[in-house]
């Protein structure tokens, strides 16, 4: 319930984030891995749990699973904790249990989604991968008999890290199959994303739009909640300086207030002037995807 939920509200609020995005997914329903460039922190998890059209689940970082309370919740977005020698090598151990669970995923058709760079830095290269994604794959193909599964390359390619509205390419690569060779596994791999980076960074060619009959509702749209933007993003940008966090906190700042924001101001205004002030929650959302587009051009 809770992932659905956030995955129809995700893929929302992308479209007053973004001004373009390429997505094209041609959907099949064998056991998949997505193995995923990490240029953007976290934000490429959500683009890609909210633009799938299957359900996704996420290998996380083990440590952010310590209160139960939080691991619940985490559980519920289908996130799995994944723990590395940095967290401790006490748990490690716990990596057989996520190993575990992932093949119980994939023996249902399911759908995991893994950065092998295994860090994210803001840049348009990919770096060298790691061999988690691998280890995974050869245990399904050669200990769990999942012939079916396959490897699914997947380059995320953001026009900017910081300018809102952005322009976001998702390249889905050539599938790979069984292999038995970590190197020419990787080396394949870390081939078919670098061809999906450089496929992305030559269609970002900004589009030429007419948008000048939006010009009066984005005029409001500045007017009245540009504000909301430039706070959020100085809070952003103090918070997450010399950091790849400043995207993804500015997105889920937005995302989880301007809601708050609109039954507020709605509210004050359906108290003073009436419930035709009710409109609003339709009118400002208007008005602020107009000065988006309008931006955009």
């Amino acid at each position: 319930m809770l992932y659905s939920l956030l995955k129809i509200s995700v893929r929302v609020a992308l479209q007053f984030y973004c001004k373009r995005i390429v997505f094209h997914y041609k959907e099949n329903h064998e056991p998949c891995i997505l193995a995923c460039t990490h240029p953007n922190s976290f934000l490429d998890a959500m683009i890609m749990g909210a633009l799938m059209p299957r359900s996704l689940h996420f290998l996380a970082r083990g440590d952010a699973f310590k209160k139960p309370w939080v691991a619940r919740i985490l559980h519920a977005m289908h996130m799995i904790p994944i723990f590395r020698l940095s967290e401790g090598k006490e748990n490690l151990v716990k990596n057989e249990e996520t190993f575990h669970h992932s093949i119980e995923i994939l023996r249902k058709n399911g759908c995991i989604l893994i950065f092998p760079e295994g860090i994210c830095v803001n840049e348009y290269n990919v770096r060298p991968l790691r061999k988690g994604t691998f280890r995974m794959a050869i245990n399904a193909w050669k200990n769990e008999g999942l012939s079916s599964l396959h490897i699914q390359p997947v380059s995320i390619i953001y026009d900017s890290f910081d300018a809102v509205p952005k322009s976001i390419h998702v390249y889905f690569g050539e599938v790979m199959h069984e292999s038995h060779h970590s190197k020419t596994f990787n080396d394949t791999l870390h081939q078919r994303l670098e061809t999906g980076m450089q496929a992305g960074l030559q269609d970002m060619q900004p589009e030429k739009r007419n948008r000048w009959l939006l010009a009066i509702p984005a005029a409001i749209g500045w007017f009245t909640q540009r504000w909301f933007y430039v706070c959020w993003r100085n809070f952003a940008r103090k918070k997450t300086k010399g950091t790849v966090f400043y995207d993804s906190v500015l997105f889920t700042c937005m995302y989880l207030t301007y809601p708050l924001l609109l039954l507020a101001v709605t509210g004050i205004a359906a108290a003073v002037f009436g419930a035709w002030a009710w409109w609003l929650l339709a009118i400002l959302p208007f008005t602020a995807w107009c000065y988006k587009e309008y931006k955009s051009v």
